[in-house]
């Protein structure tokens, strides 16, 4: 470890590297997985008696209510068994005007983008029973299936029947209606109310639009867990979205077709294969912000934009509650991966929801801040120093104070070590991960543990488990931390190629970000002080 000056963010004792010839720490005791949430999909309509679930909207939310025994009389149950409350999506597929011939029909998401190279429009549909309870009212719910580069707010259109979400692109899509609402995004869902539109049984069909330059809406389809829903009841009231008059809007087509499609089943795969169909145009280099004598943090971030033609995105660390806004340094409008380290304990007993709350609600909401709790835990947890339940249940709490800003550039994320996946360390990922309700997105740092055996390992066998990991979990995933000591031999040739190699495999592989771990460390120098390793980052920045 260098001498570092005192304004450094990141002294000595606050981070470590994973080493492979240790051996691996004793994991956590191992807690039962939760229950994963049941799909909605693939089933043609939901009553109350029948699997006593009730899709509930109030205040412009959808939760699912839960009826226990001895909540009603028996009158009233045998009503609600005949009142249909939510049917899932029938269909749903989204189309790429890039990509006027291809088809999204078994996709797990729909999406609505405007990207300079990439425009996506969403399609859903629903056959909406007799039994549906239409007279109090209907709402489209939809749930997000990623967070980052989403529009300020999405539309809602109407569609004409007649499409099927195996056979239809761009090139023979149905021409969408007028904007019949908008609803802001700011959570996890958006509902739309349909009120005026679903007033009888039949086919109803929609487009879901974007009209926002370099955004995209990524939903989850009726092939993931949380599909689009069509909820009745909860009155007229209040419209959770705002509805756009139209003195010309068309009545859906109605079909007599109520079966929901059949679903194609994904063919699984060992190794995860590139999605061309990302929301975002390419992935962000960043870098760990190092220090030189005497520099401020400021001058630092300065000299390290000039070195690599300008980060895109900076690696920080503080060792507590994180400083207020701009923060040290200013990085600016680019993405910022902030890491602060607070004993769990102190966590739960409230010690710290003042000052996070503060920091959470004044946290900019025109770019991405990606927020780290106690990066590394795994080691600590290991020693004794908290329990993993008190990191997740600490994680659970901060998340809270989070969601209270109502920022969506705001993201919860949980950063291991690539070595925790690794069946050597003897550890379990889960142990240290409170649930996909509360990360949003999973970070990973990942190193060359080859380095002593004089090679670079490859990007495969470095990232395989991570990239398998994090799109099992269904959740977008960066590379906090990444680096290599130049092996014995190389003049950093070698190292370049296998940065540049490392970069290509990432970004097919859509990594939100990379930072390269830029420090002089007490097991050796990471930093990309070779000009081929220096100028393999510059032309990935």
């Amino acid at each position: 470890m260098p001498n570092r000056d005192p304004r450094d963010p990141s002294p000595t004792g606050r981070h470590h590297r994973p080493d492979a010839r240790r051996s691996g720490p004793v994991p956590p005791t191992r807690r039962a997985a939760p229950a994963r949430r049941r799909a909605l999909s693939g089933r043609p309509l939901f009553t109350v008696a029948s699997l006593a679930t009730a899709a509930v909207v109030a205040a412009g939310a959808v939760a699912i209510a839960r009826d226990g025994p001895g909540t009603h009389d028996v009158r009233a149950r045998a009503a609600a068994a005949r009142r249909v409350t939510a049917v899932p999506a029938v269909a749903d597929t989204y189309v790429v005007r890039e990509r006027p011939t291809t088809t999204y029909g078994d996709a797990a998401k729909i999406t609505a983008s405007v990207w300079p190279a990439w425009h996506t429009e969403a399609y859903v549909a629903f056959d909406v029973p007799e039994s549906a309870n239409v007279a109090d009212g209907a709402r489209l719910a939809v749930t997000f299936d990623r967070f980052d580069h989403r529009p300020g707010q999405v539309e809602l259109r109407t569609l004409p029947d007649g499409w099927d979400e195996t056979g239809t692109s761009w090139d023979n899509r149905p021409v969408p209606g007028p904007v019949i609402a908008t609803v802001p995004v700011t959570g996890d869902m958006a509902v739309f109310d349909v009120g005026s539109i679903v007033r009888a049984p039949g086919r109803y069909a929609f487009a879901i639009t974007n009209a926002e330059e370099n955004t995209g809406a990524s939903i989850q389809s009726r092939e993931a867990d949380r599909g689009p829903l069509l909820v009745f009841g909860g009155g007229r009231r209040g419209p959770t979205a705002s509805p756009t008059p139209s003195p010309t809007e068309p009545e859906p087509a109605v079909s007599a077709s109520t079966g929901p499609s059949p679903t194609p089943t994904p063919t699984p795969s060992d190794t995860p294969s590139p999605d061309p169909s990302r929301e975002r145009p390419r992935t962000l280099c960043g870098a760990s912000l190092n220090y030189q004598n005497g520099e401020t943090s400021q001058q630092a971030l300065s000299r390290m934009d000039q070195y690599y033609g300008g980060l895109e995105s900076v690696r920080l660390f503080y060792p507590s509650v994180p400083p207020a806004w701009p923060g040290r340094p200013d990085v600016g409008k680019r993405t910022a991966i902030i890491s602060f380290k607070l004993d769990p304990r102190a966590v739960l007993s409230g010690r710290y929801d003042e000052a996070m709350r503060r920091w959470f609600a004044t946290a900019p909401g025109d770019r991405d801040v990606y927020w780290v709790y106690y990066h590394e835990p795994e080691d600590n947890i290991a020693a004794g120093s908290f329990t993993a339940a008190d990191y997740r249940a600490a994680w659970r709490r901060l998340r809270s104070l989070a969601d209270e800003a109502h920022n969506p550039r705001l993201h919860a994320t949980l950063v291991l070590m690539g070595w925790t996946l690794d069946p050597r360390s003897g550890r379990d990922w889960r142990d240290y991960y409170p649930g996909k309700d509360v990360i949003q997105t999973l970070g990973w740092d990942v190193y060359n543990l080859a380095d002593s055996k004089g090679r670079y390992e490859t990007p495969e066998a470095m990232y395989q488990r991570v990239i398998a990991t994090s799109e099992g979990e269904g959740l977008p995933f960066g590379v906090a931390e990444t680096g290599s000591l130049v092996v014995r031999g190389d003049d950093g040739s070698k190292r370049a190629e296998w940065l540049r190699a490392t970069n290509s495999y990432l970004t097919a592989h859509r990594a939100l970000w990379v930072a390269y771990f830029d420090l002089k460390w007490s097991n050796g120098d990471y930093r990309l002080l070779d000009g081929p390793s220096r100028q393999a980052w510059r032309d990935f920045c």
